[in-house]
């Protein structure tokens, strides 16, 4: 039931596109724990993007249509994976930007939005996200596993 579409320039190999796919899946299945992750690949020739105004300039994007209540640390989990595996497909190079104050930011300029549906929002085949026993289960399963993460003896084993 997630869904991440990635608009990214046209031209990347189809072994980096089988590996981009893979990785972001992984990463969303990971967070999401639900059956039937969905990615999609949106290419664009350098004559339909621009950034700032430039024609030819493009920026990755990830737009991810899911369920609603994924908490933070999760979200940026699967951020931190989404941006790593882009970054490693389409080569992205890291950028500094200077800020008004005087400080410097690093950016890779990989851009992810969240969509979320309610369950009332999406069904699948004839059931509703609400009554489908796949999306239940899966989302409490990764919400255990989230905090199991955050227990006292699981934060120091991590240390």
């Amino acid at each position: 039931m997630p869904v991440a579409y990635i608009d990214l320039p046209s031209g990347l190999p189809t072994p980096s596109k089988r590996l981009l796919i893979s990785s972001i899946a992984e990463a969303i299945h990971a967070a999401y724990n639900i059956a039937d992750t969905r990615v999609f690949l949106r290419e664009w020739t350098a004559e339909q993007t621009s950034v700032d105004g430039v024609l030819g300039a493009h920026r990755p994007i990830c737009t991810f249509v899911v369920p609603p209540g994924l908490p933070l640390e999760a979200k940026r989990g699967l951020v931190r994976r989404v941006t790593s595996a882009l970054t490693e497909a389409c080569d992205l190079p890291r950028e500094e930007v200077p800020l008004p104050s005087g400080k410097r930011v690093a950016t890779r300029w990989v851009l992810c939005f969240f969509t979320e549906l309610n369950l009332e929002q999406a069904a699948l085949d004839e059931l509703m996200a609400f009554e489908n026993p796949m999306v239940l289960e899966g989302m409490e399963g990764a919400l255990q596993a989230l905090q199991a993460l955050q227990t006292p003896q699981a934060m120091g084993a991590r240390q």
